[in-house]
């Protein structure tokens, strides 16, 4: 049986060995999934499925299991190779369990900063995984799939500081087709990340749902995106996204794609670009 790899930081970490996804390829495509106020994107190729993040979860909801598991069915997504959880943060992580429970093959992926972070290692207890299962990722991972290069950028963080400030940076790249991811980044995580290099993408999912804390002028200058992706919750209590960050955006010709007003938002890679569906 045919295998496919997924090598991250110089080590294979064997995905996929479906011969279905073999002889029946999936298109390549990228998917912000509206799970609220909250992120899931899932990106799709050479028959893996990867997912940045996993929808909310809360007392009353999870989107894992309302919305994420129900969407990748209806997607004609049957496996799910990675999960890539930004940071702790439960409108990030909480769907995480619904999941891995539809998917049990997956793999969850975490910055090693938070590797004895309370609230995720209690969530992994409940999810029914052990820390020892967990690829914890950092500080820098370059890795390839097909013809898309995959870099991590996980900033190092001490137990006194915000988890958001460790939030993962993802960047996803084949020639002109690229996408950049943030997590909840703030503004001095961006600065901090700006002199790397190499962040410039076609679509951009705007840091922190669209809070004034991220999504800097400097950020944008530096991704040069021609979209934005705003993922926040209808009339969430927060008021993401916030005005400053949509002027900014639009003072600069990005088109601005929020899941609160237009649902799902679908990229298909077409003639060497993402294009929105």
């Amino acid at each position: 049986m045919s295998s496919r790899n997924l090598a991250i930081g110089g080590c294979a970490c064997v995905l996929i060995g479906a011969v279905v996804g073999l002889l029946w390829p999936r298109p390549t495509r990228l998917t912000f999934l509206n799970v609220g106020q909250g992120d899931c994107a899932v990106f799709e190729t050479e028959g893996v499925a990867i997912l940045i993040d996993s929808g909310p979860k809360d007392s009353t909801s999870d989107a894992g299991e309302r919305i994420v598991v129900p969407r990748l069915r209806q997607m004609g997504v049957d496996g799910v190779d990675l999960i890539l959880l930004s940071h702790p943060d439960m409108d990030h992580i909480g769907g995480t369990g619904a999941i891995v429970r539809a998917f049990p093959e997956a793999t969850i992926a975490a910055s090693r900063y938070f590797q004895h972070n309370t609230q995720l290692l209690e969530q992994l207890r409940k999810w029914g995984k052990r820390p020892e299962e967990v690829k914890w990722l950092g500080p820098e991972l370059k890795g390839s799939l097909g013809e898309f290069k995959i870099r991590i950028e996980c900033p190092a963080i001490d137990e006194n500081q915000e988890t958001n400030d460790g939030s993962m940076f993802v960047s996803i790249v084949d020639g002109a087709a690229s996408a950049v991811f943030t997590g909840d980044a703030p503004v001095k995580a961006e600065e901090a990340m700006e002199p790397i290099g190499g962040w410039r993408s076609e679509v951009m999912k705007a840091g922190h749902h669209g809070s004034r804390t991220a999504t800097s002028e400097s950020w944008i200058e530096t991704v040069r995106p021609e979209y934005a992706i705003l993922s926040c919750g209808k009339n969430n209590r927060y008021g993401h996204p916030h005005k400053e960050v949509v002027d900014r955006l639009e003072a600069d010709g990005v088109k601005i794609c929020r899941t609160d007003r237009e649902g799902d938002i679908t990229f298909d890679f077409l003639n060497g670009r993402f294009v929105r569906e």
